[in-house]
């Protein structure tokens, strides 16, 4: 949670001048997504006053505020947090760790655009000015990326299907928090190797 702590941190940045503050940096959205870098939680409701204390504290000096949320996809560790298997697009093992993880189905697709949508939500109820989803390595970017996608139904295949699920997700997130806040997407532009994303395909 960002606590005490981390509002008067995030406060000193705003009074010395900053415009624009994004935290939390890889900020969870679901359970089987769990904090293995210390990153914030906002798959809970308990966020929520937290968020509005760190809002106003960053109003009050005159910047804007927004919160980078994800799910870590097979980047999580199935060993920490509520102990659940790490979820990805194909059954590659994840290069940091090695953990193989469950290839996600389509009730847990499902399960995952709705809790993209719920963590949007509680950081709009936070006060915040917008939110942006981590692509990258992380479960979008796992979709996206030929490297990590190896399904053959609609969410795989051909660069339209592998975009399907970020899609769906923004979709969803969008219909949650109204026309009124900011939704960014932080991405990469060549993932730099022959299996993953072009720069043509990233473009």
């Amino acid at each position: 949670m960002p606590k005490d702590r981390y509002q008067r941190y995030q406060e000193e940045k705003a009074r010395e001048g900053i415009g624009l503050i994004m935290f939390g940096g890889s900020s969870n959205v679901d359970i089987d997504s769990p904090s293995v870098f210390q990153q914030l939680n906002v798959g809970v409701d308990e966020v929520v006053p937290h968020l509005q204390a760190l809002s106003r504290r960053v109003h009050d000096q005159g910047a804007a505020i927004m919160c980078q949320i994800t799910h870590l996809g097979r980047r999580g560790e199935s060993n920490k947090g509520a102990m659940l298997p790490t979820i990805a697009p194909s059954v590659i093992r994840e290069t940091l760790h090695r953990s193989i993880p469950k290839e996600i189905d389509h009730a847990d697709i499902q399960r995952v655009i709705t809790a993209f949508a719920a963590a949007a939500k509680r950081c709009k109820d936070g006060g915040l000015d917008g939110i942006e989803t981590l692509a990258g390595a992380h479960l979008i970017g796992q979709f996206l990326s030929p490297a990590t996608n190896r399904r053959t139904d609609a969410y795989g295949g051909s660069l339209e299907n592998r975009c399907r699920f970020g899609l769906e997700v923004y979709e969803a997130i969008r219909k949650a928090v109204g026309e009124d806040f900011l939704v960014g997407f932080r991405f990469v532009v060549d993932e730099g190797h022959d299996a993953g994303l072009s720069f043509d395909e990233c473009v």
